[in-house]
């Protein structure tokens, strides 16, 4: 049997097992799936030497150099707990109906700034840094107002043909690519709505150094470009899982006015403290996962396995 063949088996099993896994969470109760990743995140935090634990960690150690040992332990797993179950709370949302996901909203902090923007016309951006279980927010905003986004696939194309199918019951879905991009500025030119993380790692000739919790860090302008280019109004959102399983509440915050100057690194950095305060009001729920001081000016190989242990 050729090589070839077995190998794309292999990977068409994968897939349907992850697809099988994906869909089973729909019909798990949501506390319990919250507590369940809670559990996960809790071994995860025991596991010292396993990557979670380190890049945790780590991130935690460069953005909170004043920090005592003892809490950093303490935010590490709390972390680690807290941002555990939002891949559970994703796949339950994917797997149910639009409206389950949406009566999950019990809250929403800052509505008024929504609807400022919408109704200022000029287009809205809405940027949505990896904090809290954003994916929800999708569902709340296509109650009021369509929504574009720009998705790039992973590498299991079973579970982005998933993915896909259910982002799309709210959102526009563009390539995250030079044609999203386009399309991006011609929604927001338009009128219309278009959210973006902004704290992803670009590519090479995607971004410049900006601050961002005091270190010099390699940051996306595609924001800042979009702002610049097409006059819109800029809006930052996050969501928050609320106590008990009692669904989650939505925060919606203007960033800094900065965001709006023309000059590039002005915009970025403005961008980069607006994501920073956000994170400062409760640090244990940003995704430190990421490792997103890999590119920087100042830190040599910030995440190497022993600098990451040396505390």
């Amino acid at each position: 049997m050729p090589a070839a063949f077995i190998k794309a088996r292999k990977k068409a099993l994968k897939d349907r097992f992850y697809l099988s896994l994906l869909r089973s969470f729909g019909h798990l109760p949501l506390p319990f799936l919250q507590g369940f990743g809670a559990g996960i995140g809790a071994i995860a935090y025991r596991l010292r030497k396993a990557t979670p634990y380190r890049i945790v960690r780590r991130n935690l150690e460069l953005c909170y150099p004043e920090a005592s040992t003892q809490w950093l332990e303490q935010a590490t797993r709390a972390n680690l707990v807290a941002t555990t179950p939002v891949a559970f709370e994703a796949a339950k949302s994917w797997s149910m109906p639009a409206c389950y996901t949406a009566k999950q909203i019990r809250q929403v902090h800052g509505e008024d700034i929504f609807f400022d923007a919408l109704n200022a016309g000029r287009g809205t951006l809405v940027i949505a840094p990896h904090f809290g279980t954003f994916e929800l927010m999708n569902a709340w905003i296509r109650q009021h107002t369509p929504q574009t986004i720009m998705y790039k696939p992973g590498k299991d194309r079973g579970v982005d043909a998933f993915v896909l199918a259910a982002r799309a019951r709210y959102c526009n879905i563009l390539p995250a690519d030079e044609s999203g991009v386009r399309g991006s500025f011609k929604v927001l030119k338009k009128g219309g709505l278009c959210a973006i993380l902004p704290d992803q790692v670009p590519k090479d000739n995607a971004g410049i150094f900006a601050p961002f919790f005091g270190i010099s860090t390699w940051t996306g302008v595609l924001v800042p470009k979009l702002v610049e280019r097409t006059g819109c109004t800029v809006i930052m959102m996050s969501c928050m899982r609320r106590p008990c399983g009692d669904g989650f509440a939505i925060y919606i915050d203007r960033p800094d006015p900065g965001i709006y100057n023309a000059d590039l690194l002005t915009s970025a950095t403005a961008m980069n403290q607006s994501i920073e305060a956000l994170i400062r009001r409760e640090p244990t729920h940003y995704f430190w996962f990421y490792k997103r001081f890999k590119k920087n000016e100042t830190l040599a190989d910030p995440y190497c396995r022993h600098r990451v242990l040396a505390r």
